[in-house]
């Protein structure tokens, strides 16, 4: 069975990837429910993107086997924020607003079904219980306060 901080990051995928399907389908005049969409989006992805980069990928790529995953897992988040940040620059009632959401959308998911696929199966084959428990407190006392900065 994966270790509960796997579970959480999942847990927290199921999240985003849920509102991101509420903003997708969301109509191209409802400005107001994109709007609250999007910031719920925000309160829960860069708090838990940050976690990730600060206390999991560090220490994933510590190991020389799972070094470059880590590393790259890394950059797909870089990519991610940068699209991010031009969403949230947008007007959300803008086409170009519905289009790149769709490629971030596409980004995200990429992202998350390697993690789960792959990360998760070398954070597990190369961590110990141990290191992942500490890497589990770390990541919830980080998530919680990114999360503060947006309430």
């Amino acid at each position: 069975m994966a270790h509960q901080l796997l579970q959480i990051i999942e847990k927290d995928h199921e999240e985003i990837k849920e509102i991101l399907e509420q903003l997708e389908n969301a109509s191209q005049g409802a400005v107001k429910k994109k709007e609250d969409l999007f910031m719920k989006l925000k309160m829960e992805l860069l708090p838990h993107m940050k976690a990730e980069e600060k206390h999991f990928y560090p220490v994933l790529g510590e190991s020389k086997s799972s070094r470059q995953i880590s590393m790259e897992a890394i950059e797909e988040h870089h990519v991610a924020e940068m699209v991010f940040k031009e969403l949230d620059k947008l007007d959300k009632d803008e086409e170009r607003w519905s289009a790149k959401l769709k490629v971030f959308k596409e980004i995200l998911e990429h992202h998350i079904e390697e993690e789960e696929e792959e990360v998760f199966e070398v954070a597990e084959d190369v961590l110990d219980e141990n290191q992942l428990d500490e890497i589990m407190t770390a990541f919830n006392e980080e998530k919680e306060k990114g999360k503060k900065k947006y309430r």
